[in-house]
């Protein structure tokens, strides 16, 4: 590749981004999407195999792959939890553009073209890519617009690497290309010994490397690679049990039988009887096998600018659907169909009232029923909500919720299903969360097809953008938390909707009871008029970002529940301005430090340096610093906030103990 011609392209082009995202994968779960269009991904943590269409990478922590609209990605985690961003774009080639760039764009068009390596300087990347996703997240319309000067940076800086290190294409490691050897032959005699021959290591190393970075030992993948294989052509074909033995390695039929029905659960007979009477096809085993590293996976991704509908037409459509999801779909038309037929006033009004306001039950005999009495009751009500009236049951019992997780739960009520999001990164709220919810996705791709089959009686969203979607499978509720302007507020809009009004009402009294408590904790801790600062020096670059009290990182709990006085700075620059948050330079940083200061940590990062403008400040040098957790305190639910303001109190009555 003439990197060179390369950069020229991109210099005569026009971008335009689409979106950027930070994704989890959890030890040896996986995610897989088609490309709506150009895309880097960039893995910043964990080790396991990545694939793009038929060709597949084994990745550890900071590897970069570039991919055109319409590829197939899949990614699947070893035994480490996999971390990675990926930056969506759409390329165009610039009509004034020389006869000689455009020609080169013809032939080789640079938002098309698939790589994939592990650069040399990978935190030059990680910076530019994790200070563009804290910025498009802010959704604000400069902050994304100067994205885009980070993005060429970014894309300036990946050339200049690729040209340094002299890539052409995604050189194949020992594991992949074991992985490579066994997909071509499952059917031969494979064993551990044979393989460390064949590629000049020990059979111990080999072992181990090849474990780590797939989750399994080689002779545990080649047996699972026979049994997708076996499984293909006892669907596909009549073949007998000895011959699909004879066919995948197994002269011992007998033996097979007992390996198979080990992996699978049934026997080889049971299984093909299992296929064959199933009204739901399937999938390719082998296929799935060699894409997925033997585990069937699917998961949606969805691109809109509001980036949380769900769309199935056109370039949004992210993967083909197996019968199964026909189905499901199938349900879904029919669903809308048969509300069409029975709610002859179904039809959304311009009632702008807020989410859990004033309700009308829509019989008599219910207005006045009690949480207990409700829980029999199978009639509906009319809630005034942004989107208009919504009728809801008087007491739902299947909820679905894709963000205000800790509202949900205070009012006594257990999901049937939760964003992965709120549940992974709300720490605080793990023992109230038993692990009957089911996971319905990432925040930004929900899974419509995991909540249909939940078959939730309500749903409750902070998206607007994403009724129309969530309405066809149950009856929804926006949740605007921004209506409410305090906690108690907040928890009693939600224990309207859910028909828990005691339940609210019960949690509000011990909000407050519990809100004294922290206060007096560290009452006689701390100076009465001393001022206390949030700030994250970690997830940011030659910057630190000082948190307000209206969005997550502990804001809320530091200044409304535990009322904690901000800086003069903080209450002018954010908290007055209703802002999040904002960056500021390390140079400016004692406008907006206090006496005390909390810093977010965040597992396995670590800065650099802390510049002498950090460690001359006064709360640093006089050991005022709390340290919280981010994955505890990246929430900002009423019920999480009180976990953490308590948490915040007992931090600060060890730090003064400590000093004495």
């Amino acid at each position: 590749m003439n990197w060179e011609e390369y950069i020229q392209m991109w210099d005569n082009s026009s971008i335009q981004l689409v979106d950027i995202r930070q994704l989890v994968i959890s030890s040896g779960g996986k995610q897989q999407y088609d490309l709506p269009v150009s895309g880097f991904i960039y893995i910043v943590q964990g080790q396991g195999t990545i694939s793009l269409d038929e060709d597949i990478h084994i990745f550890k922590r900071f590897y970069l792959l570039h991919a055109g609209k319409g590829s197939r990605i899949r990614i699947e985690a070893g035994q480490d939890e996999v971390t990675y961003y990926y930056i969506l774009y759409r390329g165009s080639m610039s009509p004034k553009a020389s006869k000689e760039i455009q020609h080169n764009y013809d032939m080789n068009n640079p938002f098309q073209l698939p790589y994939a390596y592990q650069p040399l300087a990978p935190l030059n990347l990680y910076r530019h890519v994790d200070s563009m996703y804290e910025e498009w997240s802010r959704r604000q319309v400069f902050e994304r617009f100067h994205v885009k000067i980070g993005f060429y940076q970014f894309v300036y800086t990946l050339v200049q690497q690729l040209k340094l290190q002299g890539v052409t294409s995604k050189e194949t490691d020992m594991v992949e290309e074991i992985i490579q050897y066994i997909h071509k032959h499952y059917n031969e005699s494979i064993s551990l010994e044979s393989l460390a021959e064949l590629w000049n290591y020990s059979i111990q190393y080999l072992s181990k490397q090849f474990k780590l970075r797939t989750g399994r030992s080689p002779i545990e993948y080649v047996i699972q690679a026979r049994m997708a294989k076996a499984k293909e052509l006892m669907i596909r074909t009549d073949a007998t049990a000895q011959e699909i033995a004879s066919s995948v390695g197994y002269s011992d039929v007998f033996y097979f039988t007992r390996l198979f029905k080990k992996q699978v659960g049934m026997t080889p007979g049971q299984y093909k009887k299992k296929m064959k009477d199933s009204l739901v096809d399937s999938d390719s085993p082998w296929e799935g096998f060699v894409y997925s590293m033997g585990k069937q996976s699917s998961s949606c991704y969805v691109i809109n600018d509001n980036h949380y509908q769900y769309k199935t037409e056109g370039d949004w459509q992210m993967f083909k659907g197996t019968r199964s999801k026909m189905v499901l779909t199938l349900m879904l038309c029919f669903t809308i169909i048969l509300s069409a037929c029975t709610s002859g006033n179904s039809s959304r009004t311009n009632n702008q009232g807020a989410a859990g306001g004033n309700s009308n039950q829509s019989a008599e005999s219910t207005q006045n029923v009690t949480s207990s009495e409700a829980k029999e009751d199978t009639s509906t009500r009319k809630l005034s909500t942004v989107m208009g009236e919504v009728s809801v049951p008087v007491y739902p019992k299947r909820v679905v919720v894709d963000w205000d997780l800790g509202p949900v739960l205070a009012v006594g009520v257990t999901p049937v299903g939760a964003s992965s999001t709120q549940m992974n990164f709300a720490k605080f709220l793990k023992p109230y969360l038993p692990d009957t919810v089911e996971d319905i996705g990432l925040e930004g791709s929900i899974s419509l097809e995991k909540v249909l089959d939940l078959s939730p009686d309500i749903i409750i969203t902070w998206n607007p953008a994403a009724y129309e979607s969530y309405s066809k499978i149950a009856p929804t509720v926006v949740f605007e938390t921004s209506k409410y302007s305090t906690i108690q507020e907040e928890i009693t809009a939600m224990g309207d909707i859910l028909g828990r009004k005691e339940e609210a009402e019960k949690w509000n009294a011990e909000f407050v009871k519990r809100t004294e408590a922290a206060r007096n904790k560290i009452k006689n801790v701390i100076p009465k008029d001393a001022m206390i600062s949030i700030v994250d020096y970690v997830t940011v670059d030659k910057f630190l970002m000082v948190i307000g009290n209206a969005g997550e990182r502990g804001g809320r709990a530091t200044y409304d529940i535990l009322g904690l006085n901000p800086t003069p700075k903080v209450k002018s620059d954010i908290i007055d301005k209703n802002e999040d948050r904002i960056e500021v330079s390390w140079e400016t940083v004692n406008d907006y430090v206090g006496d005390y200061v909390i810093v977010l940590k965040v597992e396995g990062q670590e800065p650099t340096n802390l510049p002498a403008t950090w460690t001359s400040l006064d709360a640093v040098k006089n050991n005022h610093v709390i340290e919280i957790e981010m994955e505890k305190y990246f929430a900002a639910d009423s019920f999480s906030s009180l976990l953490q303001a308590e948490d915040i109190a007992d931090k600060i009555t060890k730090m003064a103990a400590t000093a004495k």
